[in-house]
């Protein structure tokens, strides 16, 4: 999966202009050059090959010069070749240096935004170990189911299974109902502190997600059972918060801090869970969430990061509108253009189209500014876009999917970072950007495979 997925320039049919290039100035190259077949999987010491839609020597288009389905493999090789370990952007308290004298909450800031920010990788000095994420595993595993349902590729569902069953044996200890939160301790401004496997609702959903994916494509009562689980402690776990006339969840078990974005996730799954199982009392508190969010939609058509939004430095960002969108639009499909849920999606993504994005494709990082074009927001964006079928949609989606290629992809297999003013962060995040670009990569393929040759 290693391979160059990048076609000639006779074959290829750029999509979006590219814009300009690159700051010449990186903060990192990869620096772990494992490699790998590009055909195979190795599960348990047996090689399987991996079937790329369009392996039987069709013609398939390119974007920006790749093939987007090439690219899917190599950068799931990418991961794969090193176990779906590595650095995550926020895990300068992994530093046993930092975590020992960054006892306080302003001093936990101050090193993990230091880390960060570094225009150099300060990890291997600090030693912050590569690791797994919960999150990004739960990411990898719906990228092989994806990839599963696309191909009927065995070998994808297998991987799929290996992930999921680390997901299962690895919940947080700190509860008795399947929960997961991320592999560092992380301060969230002064409003709240998460340690290191302790759980939130975000990380949560999205390992919960793959689990009710697995379920829907293989029948498997133990996933469902997981995901039912992870409902549960949702509701039964976190901090239920009022805000006028809702009940919104907080953002972890220990706090009462409220983000739209986690509500919205929350209420997706609760949604998603109860039309699995039948259960009418969790589809009430489902949609009782959703109409939290929809309340919190402004005039703009856009979501604050928080409630109140004075609580949060993030105002309309990019990736959290993506996710609040994203939610929004499984409980609005079917519903009449006058229904309230479905007034409150098209105004969103009429917003999110227009205010999110360059015209070549970058991901602006928030409605006012346009730094960093970030890979997790142009991941994010090609998951929202390629839920429907319109035109508006496709066309951000042709040209956030162009300009990705273009920019963010190295053509080792992996995604970087950003793109900032000055400097380009090149390190390889095996959440952040590679396990969101691989969901997306596999969102934009099942979504698209009737469209293409």
């Amino acid at each position: 999966m290693g391979q160059d997925a990048r076609a000639t320039d006779d074959d290829a049919e750029s999509v979006g202009e590219t814009g300009t290039d690159p700051p010449a100035a990186t903060a990192e190259r990869a620096d772990d050059g494992a490699t790998a077949e590009p055909a195979e999987l190795r599960l348990g010491g047996v090689v399987h090959e991996l079937r790329a839609p369009g392996a039987d020597g069709e013609e398939r288009a390119t974007v920006a010069g790749y093939d987007p389905a090439v690219v899917l493999d190599a950068a799931l090789g990418w991961a794969r070749d090193r176990d779906y370990a590595g650095y995550d952007p926020y895990d300068g308290l992994n530093s046993p240096i930092l975590s020992a004298i960054a006892r306080r909450p302003i001093a936990r800031l101050v090193a993990i935004h230091g880390v960060q920010a570094s225009p150099v990788n300060l990890r291997p000095a600090l030693g912050v170990p590569r690791e797994r994420n919960p999150k990004g595993i739960g990411l990898f595993a719906t990228a092989y189911l994806n990839r599963y349902e696309l191909t009927g590729d065995r070998a994808s569902l297998a991987e799929a299974e290996r992930l999921l069953d680390w997901l299962a044996e690895h919940t947080s200890e700190a509860f008795d109902r399947p929960s997961w939160g991320y592999n560092f301790d992380w301060q969230n401004s002064t409003k709240f502190f998460l340690p290191a496997g302790h759980p939130c609702g975000v990380v949560t959903v999205f390992c919960a997600r793959a689990f009710l994916r697995h379920h829907r494509l293989t029948g498997s009562e133990r996933s469902l059972s997981i995901a039912r689980g992870a409902a549960s402690f949702l509701l039964e776990d976190l901090e239920t918060v009022r805000v006028g006339e809702y009940d919104a969840l907080s953002y972890t078990p220990y706090d009462s801090y409220v983000a739209v974005n986690a509500n919205a996730l929350a209420g997706d799954h609760l949604l998603a869970v109860a039309d699995a199982v039948g259960d009418d009392a969790l589809r009430d508190r489902g949609e009782r969430l959703v109409e939290f969010v929809i309340d919190e939609q402004t005039e703009e058509g856009g979501w604050h990061y928080s409630v109140p939004a004075s609580d949060s430095h993030l105002g309309y960002d990019n990736f959290h509108t993506g996710f609040v969108l994203e939610s929004l639009s499984r409980y609005a499909e079917g519903r009449s253009p006058d229904h309230p849920a479905r007034r409150a999606y098209e105004r969103g993504m009429a917003f999110h189209r227009e205010h999110h994005f360059e015209p070549d494709g970058a991901p602006k990082f928030e409605h006012d500014r346009s730094h960093p074009y970030d890979a997790h927001a142009a991941a994010q964006a090609l998951i929202t876009f390629t839920r429907r079928d319109d035109p508006a949609d496709r066309e951000v989606t042709r040209r956030v999917l162009g300009w990705s290629l273009e920019h963010l992809y190295d053509p080792d297999g992996y995604f970087y970072r950003r793109i900032g003013r000055a400097l380009t962060d090149r390190t390889p995040y095996i959440r952040w950007s590679q396990a969101w670009m691989c969901l997306a990569l596999s969102e934009y393929l099942l979504r698209t495979a009737e469209d293409r040759p």
